[in-house]
């Protein structure tokens, strides 16, 4: 019986799958991972919606993208660091997902 075989995209969607759920357990607050269907069909974490789907990866999206920062965090980022940035733009943009933490 031979080993599976992945190909780079396959490697590439574990690598960020394995990163958002390292990030995920740093996260003082629930999040959901959602499966990313309409690219990569990797794990993104959602902070809830206002309105329209947020959309994060280490970036933070808002309204479905159309205000997006940049975090400058690459996919090799230390897991907390990349936790505490996302809760700073938690924060600052009332995600809902942050409500319940004293602010």
């Amino acid at each position: 019986m031979g080993t599976l075989q992945m190909d780079s995209s396959e490697r590439r969607i574990v690598a960020v799958d394995n990163a958002v759920r390292a990030v995920e357990a740093y996260l003082p607050f629930v999040v959901t991972l959602e499966a990313d269907m309409g690219g990569m069909f990797a794990l993104r974490i959602d902070l809830g919606t206002r309105g329209n789907v947020d959309d994060l990866q280490w970036y933070f999206g808002i309204a479905g993208g159309t205000t997006t920062i940049a975090s400058g965090l690459h996919l090799d980022a230390r897991p907390v660091e990349v936790a505490g940035w996302i809760t700073e733009q938690a924060r600052r943009a009332d995600s809902p997902a942050i409500s319940d933490l004293v602010r």
